[in-house]
């Protein structure tokens, strides 16, 4: 009924175009052009295509870890990506059962983690119901979102404190804005510092920003904030565009300057940008770590102070 097609590098603009156009849960994450940017050989890749009389009907991307399949490693979310068509009970079920038979019989043990449902143009609940009652064990880590009204100001809905500091800085004069491509050395040099005090290391090089940069200019942004030309804080920025999100990556401050409080000031200006361009939501990431087993509630906190609502993001394993 459902043929299983490994991916192989012709098959791209087929695969984007589903991902991008034709799909539920898609976005330019599990695309090959943002995939692609990894180094060849980096993952041992075992994506694949599910389809049914030559249609589409999802596509897996996944890499071979030590005979485990796991949802593809470049990526934060791995899918399955389902096709807008096949988006019903019955149908998702089908496509659930074809890709699980595939999947038992091929590996030791299995890990995928769909799109966090922030993310989707429709509900993820199907999916999430379809593999768990496919024998998936379904794991949590918490995340939060800021939503967003064009009609509305975000720093309204910010607490107290977040909108002092909010004011402070603004009274400084500080200026927010894209950093640009020359930019980018002195926004990376404050980021390993940043995560040089956690002791861990940023998961792209500096030539790999520059290269996604490049790939996708309207949806991987670098904005700052400076006072009189003098960096401050910076941060990467993830636009998925079909579910009107503003998703924060990365973020790089200079430590030494905190009592400006220009990163107050540059993701209030950041949440400004995108409820101005008709965006919904603004997403802060995850605040957990060990697969969720950990909250960090000092973090959690600090996004709560501008408004956030928790929200999680699911993995499954098998």
């Amino acid at each position: 009924m459902f043929e299983i097609l490994p991916y192989s590098p012709e098959k791209e603009s087929r695969w984007d175009r589903f991902v991008m156009e034709e799909s539920v849960n898609g976005t330019f994450l599990q695309t090959h052009k943002f995939l692609n940017y990894h180094p060849q050989g980096r993952f041992a890749d075992a994506s694949f295509f599910v389809e049914k009389s030559g249609i589409i009907v999802a596509v897996v991307p996944g890499c071979n870890v030590e005979g485990n399949f796991v949802s593809h490693q470049g990526s934060t979310f791995g899918g399955p990506i389902i096709s807008k068509d096949f988006f019903s009970a019955g149908r998702l079920q089908e496509v659930v059962n074809a890709i699980d038979q595939f999947l038992t019989g091929q590996y030791k043990g299995i890990k995928i983690k769909p799109t966090s449902r922030i993310f989707c143009t429709e509900p993820s609940d199907l999916l999430e119901y379809a593999l768990e009652h496919k024998g998936y064990a379904r794991h949590s880590e918490l995340s939060a979102y800021t939503d967003l009204f064009a009609e509305a100001d975000p720093l309204e809905q910010c607490k107290r404190e977040c909108r002092h500091n909010f004011r402070l800085a603004e009274a400084l004069g500080l200026d927010y804005g894209e950093i640009q491509d020359s930019g980018l050395e002195e926004f990376y040099r404050f980021l390993e510092l940043s995560k040089a005090r956690y002791n861990t290391k940023p998961v792209h090089s500096l030539a790999e920003l520059r290269d996604l940069k490049k790939r996708f200019p309207e949806e991987v942004l670098f904005r700052g904030v400076w006072k009189e030309g003098t960096y401050l804080s910076g941060m990467m920025i993830f636009v998925f565009k079909q579910a009107k999100a503003f998703h924060f990556q990365y973020l790089a401050p200079d430590d030494s300057r905190r009592e400006t409080n220009a990163t107050t000031a540059l993701f209030v200006n950041a949440m400004r940008e995108a409820a101005k361009a008709g965006f919904q939501k603004f997403s802060w990431g995850i605040s957990t770590e060990d697969g969720g087993n950990f909250l960090n509630e000092t973090l959690y906190r600090f996004k709560e102070g501008f408004g956030s609502k928790p929200c999680v993001n699911l993995f499954y394993t098998k």
